[in-house]
């Protein structure tokens, strides 16, 4: 078993390895040229699958981040890595275009741990990307300045985003309450590029580029509560087991913040190499360390699940769980160095739900698996056109248990999640498509059991 161990650990170090230099990973959407960029929603791989669902859900063999009240559930030490592949399609109406791109992504990398399982006191670290900026946006135009036989070509393009770093804690007391908080360091870059060339055949002109780069970084803090109750009790299924019906209910929020920011700033004039590459020609403005903050607001998310159990002497098992929350955010409030941006106030409702046909049966796999769904709706923080940009989406997924429960201390299960959704709708010159499949491995182990045979 100790052998095992040992390997589970290697190759989940290696995972990690793997998972940090592939971060910079970004799809490509003109909608992440606004705010901090388009956010990831780096939920746990489970909670993904049922629509979203994650303030009330507790599970003691995965690390659900989005509630650190539900740290308190841990009570064997557990690894969790996600990653996911993403499909997008852009669709533009005037002109009438349209783009696709696929992407792979990390998603989350945390660890979670009991303190002292009597007193159910838990607790996780990790890192987790938020938000990513990638976007290239050409436009063409005459300008009226000019002759009318020349044009002007404008591009813009950007990159970047915000990470975490966390820690936090959670604590359960006998009465069913639990309360958490996590905090650490959120950081990032934004990168920005105007570049300006005119279409002219007789006259040359240099192109020019207005690039800043913006550094931030900042302490968070967020906490939240889950409530659990006893709504029915009754014989189970099989022999020696019981059946237990509950009620959660789970609140977070994650406080607003200032962001400290440094920012360089570039005006030149620039050409194109034989080999398509870019050389400065001249400069014409540069500054750099130019102080500043970036205000992000207060998430505030509150939701119920209701949740069915059996258990014997063996372990208590999942059966089935459904739920729905409500998240709600004043991005209005946004600042950028004191300067507001194309957000408003957003919204999402998400509804899902888990079901185990028969965790306890050996002989039969695919009623060990766990089986999930759920869908969401909403509105998004960006309003590029001022039409306001709706969402929606459903999911489905699978938790794949690889080992049974009784063949050792050590257990591993493979996470999916199938996403499918849309942003924007007719009223939007520009919509958005997409699909993304997500994999997360969970890995549990017992640490530190001193053998009985050598």
């Amino acid at each position: 078993m100790q052998s095992t161990s040992t390997i589970y650990r290697a190759s989940f170090f290696l995972i990690c390895i793997i998972f940090i230099t592939s971060v910079s990973a970004q799809e490509n959407s003109p909608y992440s040229r606004f705010g901090l960029g388009d956010f990831t929603y780096s939920q746990h791989v489970v909670t993904k699958a049922m629509g979203g669902v994650a303030v009330a859900y507790a599970d003691g063999q995965i690390v659900n981040f989005s509630n650190p009240a539900s740290y308190a559930n841990l009570k064997i030490v557990t690894y969790d890595l996600g990653v996911t592949i993403d499909s997008r399609t852009l669709r533009s109406n005037t002109p009438v275009s349209k783009y696709n791109s696929t992407n792979f992504s990390p998603t989350y990398l945390s660890v979670g741990f009991p303190i002292d399982k009597m007193k159910n006191i838990g607790a996780s670290f990790g890192f987790r990307p938020i938000t990513r900026i990638n976007y290239s946006v050409v436009k063409s135009e005459r300008l009226s300045s000019v002759s009318s036989n020349d044009s002007v070509q404008t591009g813009f393009e950007g990159s970047g985003g915000m990470n975490q770093f966390y820690f936090g804690l959670g604590k359960k007391w006998k009465n069913g309450l639990s309360i958490g908080f996590n905090s650490g360091y959120n950081f990032g870059k934004r990168e920005s590029n105007t570049k300006r060339a005119f279409i002219n055949d007789t006259v040359a002109f240099y192109k020019s580029n207005y690039s800043t780069t913006t550094s931030f970084g900042g302490m968070f803090v967020s906490g939240g509560f889950q409530f659990e109750t006893l709504l029915d009790s009754s014989k189970g299924y099989r022999k020696g087991m019981k059946d237990k019906y509950y009620l959660r209910l789970g609140a977070n929020a994650s406080l607003g913040q200032k962001l400290n920011a440094s920012q360089n700033i570039s005006k030149e004039t620039y050409e194109y190499d034989n080999s398509g590459g870019i050389f400065k020609v001249d400069s014409v403005f540069s500054s750099s360390n130019n102080k500043g903050s970036i205000t992000i607001p207060t998430t505030y998310t509150a939701g119920a699940l209701i949740q069915k159990t059996a258990s014997d002497a063996s372990g208590v098992y999942d059966i089935w769980t459904f739920g729905a929350e409500f998240t709600t955010a004043k991005w209005s409030e946004y600042r950028f160095y004191n300067q507001a941006d194309a957000l408003i106030n957003t919204w999402q409702v998400r509804v899902g739900g888990s079901w185990v046909p028969d965790p306890k049966s050996f002989d039969n796999y695919f009623s060990r698996i766990n089986y999930k769904a759920g869908f969401n709706f909403g509105k998004d923080y960006i309003n590029a056109d001022g039409k306001e940009l709706k969402t929606y989406g459903v999911s489905f997924g699978l938790g794949l248990p690889v080992r049974p429960a009784r063949f050792s201390y050590q257990f591993t299960t493979i996470h999916t999640a199938f996403e499918y959704g849309k942003r924007g709708s007719a009223v939007n010159n520009i919509t958005e498509n997409y699909f993304k499949l997500s994999f997360a491995l969970s890995i549990s182990d017992i640490w530190f059991i001193k053998r009985k045979y050598d």
